[in-house]
């Protein structure tokens, strides 16, 4: 090969990496706010899931821990949501926790996971999480962890199941703490 036919090949190269790059560049950025805005709805609609007679939720902070507060038709607040954030069998598990005015949960819903499709994933599966539903802290073990435990594993997926009791039990733990 000839010392002209490899620089030649290093310049076109250069050039449609650099094309490449720029036409991606391009794509990110028109895609962006289509992609924010999706997340934004998804939000809202996770939210309204937990507490539909929610109006508006504004983000608050409390001891270092931040949370949305449920606000009713008459600037009430009503609960509040919380993210928390667990370690289970596939990865990092992200719920969205709602506490009623009691400091009971009202409702959780899984943002996102990695758990074992088939087993793992059923925590999604509002048959589990509505165990939840109205429990306090004090409640919220697996049954086979204590005796009186009021929350079912589920079945081959244990570990997944001890990750949301463990990390709703340790956000309950840490509210109660900054209410002190």
């Amino acid at each position: 090969m000839k010392k002209k036919d490899i620089v030649m090949g290093i310049v076109v190269l250069t050039f449609i990496s650099g094309l490449s790059g720029y036409l991606l560049a391009q794509v990110y950025n028109n895609t962006k706010p289509k992609i924010e805005e999706a997340k934004k709805q998804e939000e809202e609609k996770l939210n309204k899931e937990i507490f539909p007679e929610g109006v508006k939720f504004e983000e608050k902070e409390m001891n270092k821990i931040k949370y949305l507060s449920v606000l009713n038709e008459n600037n009430e607040e009503i609960g509040k949501i919380f993210e928390v954030k667990t370690l289970g069998y596939g990865g990092y598990i992200y719920l969205k926790v709602g506490i009623d005015k009691e400091d009971k949960i009202k409702k959780i819903k899984v943002k996102q996971h990695n758990e074992t499709p088939g087993l793992g994933s059923k925590i999604t599966q509002d048959n589990f999480l509505n165990q939840f539903i109205g429990k306090t802290k004090d409640e919220i073990y697996l049954k086979k962890d204590k005796i009186d435990g009021k929350i079912d594993a589920i079945t081959g997926a244990t570990i997944s199941s001890r990750s949301i009791v463990e990390g709703v039990r340790k956000l309950l733990e840490k509210i109660r703490e900054g209410e002190k």
